[in-house]
């Protein structure tokens, strides 16, 4: 298996065995290059932040327009008390149950920020 971040190894320890996965082999594809460790929410939010555009909306909900950087800064302060409060580690698994509404995005980008394997249901 390759190399992983995850303290918490119960999810990858419980993967199908490799044989089953889906062949991802993109090498003659030269702009699909990835590193070795890649945290998702990091390269959907930071980057934003980082190339200037944290001013624009991400998205539209009820409760108003969300741009880049208040989502990264929600997910930021999240991913700190799930990590410094509550003794999240890369790996860890967290269920997200609510209904689908800004906060419930910030706490998914939030989990995954802090290299925790997202569950999310939703009461309907």
């Amino acid at each position: 298996m390759s190399d992983s971040a995850h303290v918490d190894t119960f999810v990858r320890d419980h993967l199908p065995p490799r044989e089953l996965w889906p062949r991802m082999e993109w090498s003659g594809v030269p702009e699909v290059r990835y590193p070795a460790r890649l945290n998702c929410a990091s390269e959907l939010l930071d980057t934003w932040i980082e190339t200037g555009h944290g001013d624009a909306v991400v998205f539209h909900h009820a409760d108003g327009a969300w741009t880049y950087r208040r989502l990264y800064e929600a997910a930021n302060r999240i991913a700190g008390v799930l990590v410094d409060d509550l003794g999240l580690v890369p790996g860890g698994r967290v269920l997200l149950r609510a209904a689908n509404q800004s906060m419930l995005v910030a706490c998914w980008f939030a989990v995954l920020k802090a290299g925790g394997v997202c569950v999310a249901t939703m009461p309907l």
